[in-house]
């Protein structure tokens, strides 16, 4: 099995867009996902936030599978919990030989024991996140773990806006 599953972790990967006022189109970023890596299973994992309804045309076009936690207020934050539904999704697929090659959209530094276990079961693992900034140092420490990050493909995946003509 050679096709890749993409994991993606939309809060931190949407979150750290916005702290860099990166005006990422999710459309694109689909898009770019579904040509680099033809035939691949994409899963969005995202809590159930309000605009949520305003994404599902574009998942839907683009056959990416969502999985909807139920969020919460904790201490003035919305919390999801998304990782958890990941790391589990993401580890009964390795157990049960499901996926070939996995990408995970994320720069989150909780998630290196996931990769660590998915590469000790002879997965080739990757990693995308947004800038090295939004990327923890656990995750770019890690030798096997090629990352690329959103910055470099940035006219690809941010909204076109018009040009302004005299």
């Amino acid at each position: 099995m050679n096709l890749t599953t993409i994991y993606i972790d939309a809060a931190n990967i949407i979150l750290s867009a916005k702290r860099l006022e990166f005006d990422m189109e999710l459309d694109n970023l689909f898009q770019y996902l579904k040509d680099k890596y033809r035939g691949a299973r994409i899963l969005f994992f995202i809590g159930d936030v309000m605009y949520l309804n305003n994404i599902k045309d574009i998942l839907e076009r683009h056959l990416v599978e969502l999985i909807i936690k139920q969020s919460v207020r904790e201490g003035g934050k919305i919390k999801a919990n998304c990782d958890v539904e990941l790391t589990n999704r993401m580890t009964i697929d390795v157990e049960r030989n499901k996926v070939g090659n996995i990408l995970l959209v994320s720069g989150d530094g909780d998630f290196i024991a996931l990769t660590d276990y998915a590469k000790g079961m002879g997965k080739d693992i990757r990693c995308m996140a947004v800038s090295p900034m939004d990327t923890s140092n656990r995750i770019k420490q890690r030798q096997y773990l090629r990352i690329m990050y959103f910055i470099q493909i940035r006219e690809k995946l941010e909204i076109k806006k018009p040009s302004l003509s005299t």
